[in-house]
């Protein structure tokens, strides 16, 4: 029936600011299209010309083709469902390409960008608030005299579902990161303060870590943004970012708190007469150079844990060692030992020692294969 009333009964207009994207075969598979700026603003070139445009039937057109042919009572109801269906497909292109072009209008500042500290809070009752007042009238983004019927939130909640489109910098984006809570644009926020924090602190600049209080001036300084000491903490907290006292810690290495013994040289007579045969973690360093991590160098190479401390160094040391990088170390260059006795958990104190690691140099030991 589409067929034989396409294109005399029913045509289509294209929608203003929407264009078709040639070729769309570098798209990824719910990619809608590609939001993109010009002279005018921002347009959606879409991956189909049939998301493009709305179907318009001729009323006149279709009598006067009812009245020359012979319909039957099944034609009838062809006709019916034809006009069901593009009833449907019109409110579905209409309500996406104002959903785009709403996103297009608040989100301009990321668009532009692609920088997410840019991104605003846009909630979907808030974009649906918008929606309803460029329905009324004319829109400057539907053909003249197209109307977009009811909107609310659950029908943008819909359409966005795993739906995504491209960026002007050919980022793919799901539509619902342009939707971010204004809890999510302040921790986005948080988190740029913090790993500021991180580097000024490796450089030296700034001696111990923002308390929340001071992320809550930085907050103000740097993007403007006002709110109080408990939404830093709220935001902080649901990103498991430690308080500013355990982040001194684990900014510098070792630990403040960390009890390591004095070094010794790793050898067995040194391992004999030095390490204890108790549980602990232990570092193993080289004694006359250093290694570059991405962050700074240091000579550790080597972060472990054992029950038995004096058996596992001294196991290091033999030829049946089964960390061959270590053991070419060993075997090259003079290297020397400390360690933590640790009465329990055991694992939890090396994780927590390659982890300060890792925050204060960049990466993980240079022997250490795996994330303990």
């Amino acid at each position: 029936m589409f067929t034989q009333l396409w294109p005399g009964i029913v045509s289509t207009n294209l929608f203003p600011r929407a264009q078709v994207l040639e070729p769309a075969g570098g798209l990824m598979p719910n990619a809608i299209g590609q939001l993109r700026k010009d002279e005018e603003g921002f347009c959606v070139s879409y991956r189909h010309p049939g998301l493009a445009r709305e179907y318009v039937i001729d009323e006149g057109k279709m009598r006067s083709w009812g009245q020359s042919q012979a319909l039957l009572s099944e034609d009838e109801a062809e006709i019916q469902a034809l006009r069901r269906q593009l009833r449907l497909i019109n409110t579905r292109n209409r309500l996406t390409h104002m959903i785009l072009m709403g996103i297009a209008e608040h989100q301009e500042a990321f668009l532009t960008s692609g920088d997410a500290l840019h991104l605003r809070p846009l909630s979907q009752v808030a974009l649906a608030e918008w929606l309803r007042g460029e329905a009324q009238g004319d829109s400057r983004f539907l053909p003249p005299g197209s109307k977009l019927e009811l909107v609310d939130n659950s029908m943008i909640s819909r359409l966005t579902r795993n739906v995504s489109v491209l960026s002007p910098q050919g980022r793919d984006i799901p539509l619902r990161d342009f939707l971010p809570s204004t809890r999510d644009v302040h921790k986005r926020m948080i988190e740029a303060i913090l790993d500021e924090e991180k580097e000024q602190i490796r450089r030296g600049d700034i001696e111990r870590a923002y308390t929340d209080e001071e992320i809550k001036k930085r907050l103000k300084e740097r993007f403007g943004v006002s709110v109080s000491r408990r939404t830093v903490s709220a935001c902080r907290q649901g990103m498991r970012i430690p308080s500013s006292y355990t982040r001194n810690s684990s900014y510098t290495y070792p630990p403040r708190l960390a009890r390591f013994s004095f070094h010794y040289p790793l050898n067995v007579a040194s391992v004999k007469a030095n390490a204890p045969q108790a549980a602990g973690v232990y570092e193993i360093s080289l004694a006359e150079m250093e290694v570059n991590y991405p962050l700074c160098s240091s000579g550790v190479v080597y972060i472990g844990s054992t029950k038995n401390l004096r058996k596992r160094l001294r196991d290091h040391l033999g030829r049946n060692s089964k960390n061959g990088d270590l053991r070419a170390l060993l075997d090259s260059h003079r290297c020397s030992f400390r360690y933590i006795l640790v009465q329990r958990n055991l694992r939890e104190a090396e994780k927590e020692l390659c982890r300060s690691f890792s925050t204060a140099y960049g990466s993980l030991p240079r022997c250490n294969r795996i994330r303990p």
